[in-house]
């Protein structure tokens, strides 16, 4: 089949089943923008929750520039790698002072800012501006992978290769990039997921070398899965005679700026762990970070223990959402009593 038919038939298949996301309502590039940064690594139900709330606070890329870091990583938190958060900002700082305020339209200029890599480039790109940039993300190569029969492993240095190679190569004959690449996404998203995919649905299933081969749950293989880590790790709540909550801003690259509840483990966090007397244990509750699969367990503290002032703060809790913290601690708040 050529490459034209098969760009055709998915940008057909787009036009007729998109969902109506919010970004995809007059494509403003710096809302794309937005949208591509909260979607890595984060499923779209997740980013669907954050994602009106964090451009209420910052709608334009100038309101974003101008924000402190903090405030962009408390809007951002929960979402998880925060370092996305820091990120975004810093590109919007970029846009604002190389730019003037004006999101570039070319790949090679847009890979020139803080935080966009080739993917993020080629999604501005093609969906805000219409460029034909190829893009290629988990979704994008596992249908390379079986449309074409890329024996790589999933994740692997070569199967990406090969992917990028024929998204550039189809993209190049569609006459709606931001069709053709968002009907990719959205195949991937849909249709062609990584078990139990819809093929009797997809479009393209006449034209797919695992589909015609019998070899959809064979392709793309399996790539080995990192160790999983059990970890559990002590929280302690500690208040003061206001109800404000002792918390301690992390320094580390992991969740650097966040503010945590004290711990008595360092496996996950930096610092100290604060030592106490005595306490009550409150419960625990699992949390995933990464690989790791973590149980906290939450202990309420009687005394104020000592602590160095400039490593922890008093927080109140009805101005948690204006801190930058992950989601485990209101987790850890509510298993106390406190907050929603």
């Amino acid at each position: 089949m050529s490459s034209r038919r098969l760009v055709s038939l998915t940008e057909s298949w787009f036009r007729k089943n998109q969902r109506p996301l919010p970004w995809r309502d007059g494509y403003d590039p710096y809302r794309v923008w937005v949208s591509e940064i909260m979607l890595q690594q984060t499923r779209m139900e997740v980013v669907l929750g954050y994602y009106e709330r964090f451009l209420g606070r910052f709608p334009t890329v100038a309101k974003l520039a101008r924000a402190s870091v903090d405030d962009v990583t408390a809007a951002w938190s929960g979402l998880g790698y925060y370092r996305r958060a820091r990120m975004l900002r810093d590109g919007a700082i970029d846009v604002m002072t190389r730019f003037g305020g004006t999101i570039p339209k070319s790949v090679d200029e847009l890979m020139t800012i803080a935080g966009i890599g080739r993917y993020t480039a080629g999604a501005i790109a093609s969906i805000a501006h219409g460029r034909r940039a190829p893009i290629v993300d988990g979704n994008v190569a596992r249908i390379m992978a079986r449309l074409f029969a890329i024996e790589a492993p999933l994740g692997s240095p070569a199967l990406m290769r090969e992917a990028w190679l024929r998204a550039e190569e189809l993209v190049a004959s569609s006459k709606s990039p931001r069709d053709f690449n968002q009907g990719l996404m959205e195949l991937g998203a849909l249709i062609c997921t990584p078990r139990n995919p819809s093929c009797g649905k997809c479009p393209l299933r006449t034209h797919c070398a695992a589909f015609l081969t019998d070899r959809v749950d064979a392709l793309p293989r399996p790539k080995a899965k990192p160790a999983t880590r059990e970890l559990r790790i002590p929280l302690y709540l500690v208040l003061d005679r206001d109800g404000r909550i002792l918390m301690r801003r992390e320094s580390g690259q992991l969740m650097r700026g966040m503010f945590h509840l004290p711990h008595g483990d360092t496996t996950l966090l930096t610092g100290t762990p604060l030592r106490i007397g005595d306490s009550a244990t409150l419960g625990t509750f699992r949390h995933t970070v990464t690989n790791r699969r973590i149980t906290f367990e939450v202990f309420a503290v009687s005394h104020r223990p000592r602590t160095r002032a400039r490593e922890y703060a008093w927080i109140d809790p009805a101005a948690l959402a204006a801190i930058p913290h992950p989601s485990y601690v209101r987790k850890a708040l509510r298993l106390a009593g406190i907050g929603k």
